[in-house]
């Protein structure tokens, strides 16, 4: 299989929306567990203390029960009324509203001496705990106690101590006296354990519902967050299909929502547009270079065949001519290879990690005087104006002392571009006034920087064309009737930037053009 079929044909990858559906199913889980857990645990405390409370209150009806008694029928030295009965006990436990409560009540000895009739077989059978009832005879008040009954049914079971009622010679009851016996009262927790058993079904069956609409709620949200997702793989994957064609031309389409899913459509739309245009300039420059170097070596080879077929044709003169023409065009052949490499060179130091980068750009760095350079410069091209005839005026204005930190051959190669440039573009006359051409160069310092100006009363530049007239081989005279390579601007915008300068344009079509340079000064 070649790389490009491994790039179309990626492994299918796990569905991130099933991964946040399940992670989100069982936090859910781990919520509504915990939450039920906590729910079954409150209410069977609220339910274990109905039960509790219900026997307190049975206990104390049948104290009173079994009080009244005592004093309707006084005894001595602690002896019970035989049979004793509890009509209001018996009463209450043979009504309809029965909380299905047995009682009991125990003489010293334990012998039972009253229990209910009902709940059968409850009355029966049910005995207090040893430990219960030694602590009742002591007169203490003992905690209720689960017991198991006969068929595996829990029986809770609450003992207390019966005291003997105290009466004055007036027949006045002025307090309690000793331990006579020992109460009981039982109640089976069946109902409980069902109303408990029933509370777990509902509260899982509940859980597991609420799972299962939140599942649901939660995959179909999350198809809808992260369908941008979706749609970026499909837009990259179609890219990536028509990379051949380099089609980078298909967008995502924008979220409704201003959230971050919106902002990474924007961030990868950006990334987009930015490739496009990466692209388009990568064919821009390979076509530009294709014809810039196309045409020197189309002269050079036309004359060196043209040599070989008639060199013994022709005058020595015409061939030494040709010749020249081809060294010319060899040349300037190096010329753009120079510049070529220059601008690669530039690249690749732009790519280098920061430490790497700033230690490499700070080689060979020192301050370098501006105006010196500028004036040593302005002499040389104005000899060379005057040695050509041309009428062309070049002036130099306010000069400032400027020191920046770089190297001398970096700063003279931007100045000789843009005077390169303003010669090449400003005619000798001009055509409506009749006035020379005028190139003006000055220097000064603004707050941290040094500021190289330009200006010519030249052609000037076309607005459409002043936003990439730094692009390489960009040329803003498509008809290319001046020489030049289209690199020279280029070329100057990367050297100032190397030095942590920037370089600004403003131009007039028929006016003039004016370029700045700001350069950091030297601390």
């Amino acid at each position: 299989m070649r790389d490009e079929d491994r790039v179309l044909q990626p492994k299918t990858p796990h569905s991130l929306r099933w991964h946040l559906s399940f992670s989100y199913a069982i936090l859910i889980l781990v919520v509504l567990l915990i939450s039920g857990i906590l729910a079954f645990f409150f209410s069977s405390q609220s339910i274990d203390q109905a039960a509790a409370g219900a026997l307190k209150a049975e206990a104390g009806a049948a104290q009173t029960n079994v009080r009244s008694v005592l004093l309707a029928h006084p005894t001595q030295n602690g002896s019970w009324p035989k049979p004793l009965t509890l009509k209001v006990i018996d009463t209450h436990s043979e009504s309809e509203n029965t909380l299905g409560i047995a009682v009991k009540v125990f003489d010293l000895q334990r012998q039972t001496l009253y229990e209910t009739k009902s709940p059968q077989p409850l009355s029966s059978y049910v005995l207090p705990p040893e430990e219960s009832f030694t602590a009742a005879m002591k007169g203490e008040f003992p905690a209720d106690v689960i017991d198991i009954g006969p068929a595996k049914e829990k029986i809770r079971i609450h003992v207390e101590p019966i005291r003997q009622p105290q009466v004055n010679a007036k027949g006045e009851t002025t307090g309690n006296g000793k331990v006579i016996g020992v109460l009981l009262t039982a109640k089976t927790l069946q109902a409980e354990e069902r109303t408990k058993s029933t509370l777990a079904i509902w509260l899982g069956v509940s859980a597991l519902v609420a799972l299962a609409i939140a599942a649901i709620g939660m995959h179909f949200t999350t198809k809808r967050v992260l369908w941008p997702l979706s749609a970026i793989v499909q837009t990259a994957r179609s890219i990536a299909r028509s990379a051949h064609t380099g089609n980078l031309s298909q967008r995502v389409r924008r979220p409704a929502s201003n959230d971050e899913m919106a902002e990474v459509v924007d961030t990868f739309n950006d990334m987009l547009d930015a490739l496009e245009q990466a692209t388009r300039a990568q064919r821009r420059f390979v076509a530009d270079a294709s014809h810039e170097l196309r045409a020197p070596l189309t002269i050079i080879q036309g004359n060196l065949a043209f040599l070989q077929q008639h060199v013994h044709e022709l005058p020595v003169e015409e061939q030494q001519t040709m010749l020249q023409d081809a060294h010319s065009e060899t040349l300037r052949l190096a010329r753009i290879v120079d510049e070529l490499l220059l601008l690669a060179r530039a690249d690749t130091a732009g790519a280098l990690p920061p430490d790497k980068e700033s230690g490499k750009r700070e080689k060979g760095k020192h301050p370098v005087e501006v105006e010196r350079v500028l004036l040593q410069l302005v002499r040389q091209v104005r000899g060379g104006l005057h040695s050509e005839g041309s009428s062309l005026q070049l002036e130099v204005g306010h000069i400032e002392p400027v020191r920046v930190n770089g190297d001398e051959e970096s700063v003279r190669r931007i100045m000789v571009i843009l005077l390169d440039n303003a010669i090449k573009y400003t005619p000798e006359k001009d055509a409506v006034s009749g006035l020379p051409g005028k190139i003006t160069v000055s220097l000064e310092r603004k707050e941290q920087e040094g500021i190289l100006h330009v200006k010519d009363t030249g052609i000037g530049i076309e607005s459409e064309d002043l936003p990439h007239i730094f692009e390489r081989f960009y040329r803003a005279d498509r008809a290319r009737t001046r020489q030049g390579t289209g690199l020279g601007l280029a070329i100057a915008r990367t050297l100032t930037e190397q030095m942590q300068g920037k370089i600004t344009v403003q131009s007039t079509p028929g006016i003039g053009t004016h370029f700045s340079v700001h350069f950091p000064l030297v601390d």
